[in-house]
């Protein structure tokens, strides 16, 4: 596997390059860059072919003598990050072998990598300086819309989903291999409100709560918390919870939602409640349907699902009954205040199709 570095990085970590070899497959190419962001240094590295990267951030000179072993970590860490079939990472990382530092090979493979430093600037606000592998933001920097020169530019694809495709491709094996949940989420209501749906393991409960959103049509507004048990008098025993912002707490029994896996909570657990909109409540009621091991996707998948949810801040089951029953009557004196108020809401009905696409691009971002 060829690296091809800029000057500043050639510069920096001494070595003196081979020739890049450009006919080498740029499936199995990257090429890097030394940034400065703040007070530290860091290395950009991009897949020459999917332009997917990761991030060394706080390099110093005493970790040059392991740049080989970072370099591989970070391309591990991209693959992962992306759930790709664990097999289709140990060959790919087998051919990559021990990184061969080159010249950049070309203007297009520099023009890419500037595209993702650009992308390391903007999300340097969530690097953590405990690490130099900024794992946790690899789905953000990794989740670009790109045009494809091959086509002209008329084409377009996610550079997160190329990434996956270019592997498999290479292989001839499927993309995506991992273990994933299926669920039935129901809503209390008096009338019938569930889901059912396919998550992958790996995915955080804030992503979990990014996909109740979409599978209910909420807007994400409000609150939420996720409990996973309840003392008989009904108090929280374990509770996930996420706020605006991130939740700077951590004890026995409260979690931050980004930091807690569906692996550390399922199959342990067969049943949890989503609290969405501490105001309305909406009890959602999530039961563990099965454990999938060879889930083929690295998204969710709704399969089924009956009813309608209801609106935002519409008063919780109660005021969302008595919003069905003016609906319901034009001759209630209250029909036409209800009626203008719904129109101007962001209300969708379910549909199963519109939700399946909008989650195959949610992943785990």
């Amino acid at each position: 596997m060829q690296i091809g570095c800029t000057k500043k990085l050639l510069d920096y970590i001494g070595i003196t390059p081979v020739p890049a070899d450009m006919t080498a497959d740029p499936v199995l190419s990257w090429s890097a860059n030394l940034i400065q962001i703040g007070h530290r240094r860091a290395i950009v590295a991009v897949h020459d072919s999917s332009r997917c990267g990761f991030v060394l951030y706080g390099i110093k000179a005493s970790d040059i003598k392991k740049l080989d072993s970072l370099m591989l970590e970070g391309i591990r860490a991209c693959l992962e990050a992306e759930f790709i079939n664990p097999e289709l990472i140990e060959r790919y990382m087998t051919d990559c072998g021990v990184p061969i530092y080159t010249k950049t090979a070309s203007g297009t493979a520099v023009a890419r990598l500037n595209k993702l430093c650009e992308r390391a600037y903007f999300y340097a606000r969530g690097f953590s300086s405990k690490t130099i592998l900024q794992k946790d933001i690899l789905p953000r920097i990794n989740d670009d819309f790109v045009s494809d020169r091959r086509t002209g530019g008329k084409n377009y694809y996610f550079t997160y989903k190329k990434l996956a495709e270019d592997i498999s491709r290479r292989y001839s094996m499927p993309p995506y291999r991992i273990h994933a949940a299926e669920f039935e989420v129901e809503l209390e209501l008096e009338s019938v409100c569930r889901r059912r749906i396919t998550v992958p393991l790996n995915f955080t409960f804030r992503h979990f709560h990014n996909v109740l959103q979409k599978l209910f049509c909420w807007q994400g507004y409000h609150l939420h918390d996720f409990w996973i048990e309840q003392y008989p008098d009904g108090r929280t025993k374990y509770a996930i919870v996420g706020t605006p912002r991130e939740v700077e707490f951590e004890d026995e029994t409260t979690r931050p939602d980004n930091k807690v896996l569906l692996s550390e909570v399922f199959p342990a657990y067969d049943h949890i409640i989503y609290n969405y909109d501490f105001g309305d409540d909406w009890i959602h009621h999530i039961k563990l349907v099965r454990i999938i091991d060879d889930y083929d996707k690295n998204h969710p998948v709704c399969t089924s699902g009956e009813g309608d949810a209801p609106p935002e801040d519409v008063g919780g089951p109660g005021g969302y009954a008595e919003m069905l029953r003016i609906l319901d009557d034009p001759e209630d004196p209250e029909y036409e205040s209800m009626k203008s108020w719904i129109d101007g809401m962001e209300w969708d009905k379910f549909d199963i199709g519109e939700i399946n696409s909008d989650l195959s691009y949610l992943s785990k971002r």
